[in-house]
Order: C-alpha cells, then structure tokens, then sequence
C-alpha cells in the first residue's frame, strides 16, 4: 500500500522557490534605497544653494522694493549695476565688486553685491554694506521707473542656482503689469 502525503505541508521546493523570490524582493529593495541615498546626496548641494540664493534675493528685493524711482539702467536696458531714490530721497547704489582670487572656485570668476547709500550725515563708508557673496552672474534691467528684473546666478561648491524675478517699488506705480 502506498501511504498518500499529507497536503497541508511544504515541499523543499516549494520553500527554495519562495526563499528565492524573498531574496529577489529584498534585493530589488536595496537597490531602491540605495539608488535614493545616492540622489539624495546630489541633490542636498544644489538645494542649500538654491535656498542661499533665495534668501540673498530675498534680501536685494525687500531693500528695492522700499525704492521710489529707478534712475540707472534707464527703462529697457540692463546693466550690472543699479542706482534707485528710497522714499527719504537718498540715492543707493547696488554693484558687483570682484572677490579676492584666492576666493576663485574652478577658475571661475566670483563677485559680491554691495549697497552704497548716499547719504551726508552718515560717516565715510558708513552706508556700505556687502549684501550677497558668491555671485558669478548678476544683472538689473529697468522695464519701466518702478520696475526693475533682477537676475541672479549664485555659485557654491561647485553648484550654480540661477534666480529671474521682477521687483515693482512699492512707492510709485508701475507703467506695466508684471505678471
């Protein structure tokens, strides 16, 4: 007489097979989050300096938006300096000034954005401030006397963030629509 197996167990095949597709899942897994630590880590640089240069921009707009007038770059035309009248009628001045070349990264060149106000009762000097470091790239481009675009590109560890944005002076009304 044959004695018939109990169906409700598992063969040794049957659990290889099994153990087999686990080992599968559990490698195609490993992959996945490998893959994501490794795109993680790409992208942790580019976004502190894209963050960087927000904040450098958002420093730049809220002292342009406190503006009455631009003067210089006159209305269509871009320069990599920008001369506007804040609401007291003192004049500021917004300009590239050259880093040290020891502060060069790969060569390239590197500038930082300084405020001059022209202002009598202040000391020598005592209006300057540097407003943001790093820029490899900066222009102002008036669209009209109380507009002005800004664009910003921002180098740090060998990372470049470029910014676009258009500032309208709070104090006077735009000839234009921004947006």
């Amino acid at each position: 007489m044959r004695e018939t197996r109990s169906s409700r167990a598992f063969t040794i095949v049957e659990c290889l097979i099994a153990l087999c597709l686990l080992g599968m899942l559990l490698a195609i897994c490993i992959q996945l989050f490998s893959h994501a630590r490794i795109v993680t880590q790409k992208l942790t640089p580019q976004l502190s300096v894209q963050q960087g240069s927000r904040k450098a921009l958002v420093r730049v707009i809220e002292e342009l938006q406190e503006s009455m007038e631009v003067l210089v770059p006159q209305p269509g035309s871009t320069l990599y300096y920008a001369l506007v009248r804040d609401k007291v009628g003192l004049l500021r001045m917004y300009y590239l000034v050259p880093r040290k070349p020891d502060s060069t990264a790969l060569g390239s060149k590197m500038y930082e954005l300084w405020r001059d106000i022209a202002d009598p009762k202040l000391p020598p000097q005592g209006g300057r401030a540097c407003l943001v470091q790093n820029i490899s790239r900066l222009t102002f481009t008036s669209r009209s006397a109380g507009s002005l675009q800004i664009n910003l590109t921002l180098s740090e560890q060998g990372e470049k963030s470029s910014l676009l944005t258009s500032v309208r002076l709070r104090n006077l009304p735009s000839a234009e629509e921004l947006w």
